[in-house]
């Protein structure tokens, strides 16, 4: 590239500057200067600010979704925490339920004790009465020398021994029945004893348990509003998170703004130094009829939508920089010399956007366009050629050996076999 051409270029970018707008007003555009083989795209002081401001929110952006993703990590945590206390509350219920039964089962023992106890005491009493009623008989029927009485009036040693033995049997009779009555009666009251125990330990566990409920209920109810508590600052970082995805979505749209704004400036510039220098030869592709295949042509209505997050605007503001510098064939360097499709290869790759290395391999990438919806970065396939639509009517290419990459040829320039968006 000579001086007049860099002259030339910096002229009709001024000019274009000058009539583009809102889209570069205040800024300071050069356009694309040369300095050897490495070229300068410089950007207007709004695309930078914005690069600025979408830059911050996207930071900001994986900051707070770094927070939410850390209170989605607690919110679990604690709702585990809940679901670990409500198992635990459960089991206290069961105990507790089973404990009832047990109580209810005590409560009838002591009851029949007491029943026990009551006849028991009721059967001593009946055999201390009736003792008492032979031993009064036997006093009112008899002298006060009882004994001496059974003896001397005995008919003999027999009938005394007799009598004196009727006597102690009687006594001994009625103290062994008092003594087994008032054992029955002392065992029942033991039995009493250790079911009043009994009783006391379960109705301590009762309220043992009552106390762990207590506990755990509350615990749970802790956990739930701490539960609540973090749902409320996840929604609030939620909407924090989607205020700078619209800031980066606003910033994202006013930077591809100005790259189409550059893009077309310096499309203008190329096709007003193409009218002046007329190249002498034409490069890839076939024949200047300019013509469309009829899948593609104007009016057939597809226009597919965006399909990653990389603006045609960027890809063709990245393919100019390299503008001036060699075609090689078979060559894969931006720099030192690429052809068509490796030109477009790369290019794309550079924004990780895997193509063919074929020119006519791209006529089934991506997805079709018509003429009349084509946007700058989509795809051109001619005859044995390819490249990418610049904008303004013009494709940046790798054209020829003797031009090298340039993007100062109409999109018709050949016959138009297929239009791709790979964006």
């Amino acid at each position: 590239m000579n001086q007049k051409w860099t002259r030339a270029i910096c002229t009709v970018l001024t000019s274009a500057l000058v009539f583009t707008g809102p889209a570069v007003e205040g800024t300071t555009f050069s356009g694309y200067i040369n300095s050897g083989l490495e070229k300068v795209y410089a950007k207007t002081q709004k695309q930078k600010d914005a690069e600025k401001k979408k830059s911050q929110a996207e930071q900001n952006l994986k900051d707070k979704k770094n927070e939410i993703n850390g209170l989605k990590d607690q919110q679990q945590t604690t709702a585990d925490d809940i679901k670990n206390k409500s198992a635990k509350l459960d089991e206290i219920l069961a105990a507790q339920k089973k404990l009832q039964t047990d109580i209810t089962s005590k409560q009838a023992e002591i009851e029949q004790n007491q029943k026990d106890l009551a006849a028991a005491q009721e059967k001593q009493q009946e055999q201390y009465d009736a003792m008492k009623k032979r031993i009064q008989f036997m006093y009112e029927n008899s002298a006060e020398d009882n004994i001496w009485t059974a003896i001397i009036e005995s008919n003999g040693i027999t009938d005394m021994l007799n009598r004196i033995e009727y006597v102690s049997d009687v006594y001994d009779s009625d103290r062994a029945l008092m003594d087994s009555y008032q054992a029955a009666v002392e065992q029942v009251k033991e039995i009493g004893t250790k079911l009043d125990k009994d009783m006391n330990e379960l109705t301590a566990m009762q309220d043992d348990y009552e106390k762990q409920q207590a506990d755990v209920e509350a615990a749970i109810v802790a956990l739930e509003n701490q539960k609540e508590q973090y749902a409320s600052q996840i929604a609030q970082a939620q909407q924090q998170a989607d205020n700078y995805q619209n800031i980066i979505t606003a910033q994202g749209k006013i930077i591809q703004e100005q790259e189409a704004a550059a893009a077309a400036a310096a499309a203008a510039a190329a096709r007003a130094n193409s009218s002046s220098s007329s190249p002498s030869y034409d490069g890839g592709g076939a024949g200047k009829g300019g013509s469309i295949a009829s899948d593609y042509a104007a009016g057939g209505g597809k226009n597919p939508g965006a399909s990653t997050g990389v603006s045609g605007s960027s890809v063709v503001s990245y393919a100019m920089q390299f503008v001036g510098n060699p075609y090689v064939w078979g060559g894969n360097s931006l720099t030192n010399g690429v052809d068509c499709s490796g030109f477009v290869h790369e290019v794309y790759a550079h924004f990780g956007i895997g193509t063919p290395r074929y020119s006519q391999a791209f006529k089934s990438v991506g997805q079709a366009v018509s003429f009349d919806n084509i946007q700058p970065g989509d795809v051109v396939v001619y005859p044995g050629h390819v490249a990418i639509y610049a904008g303004g009517g013009v494709i940046v290419e790798a054209q020829s050996t003797k031009a090298g990459i340039t993007a100062n040829r109409s999109v018709q320039c050949h016959t138009i076999l297929a239009i791709r968006r790979l964006v």
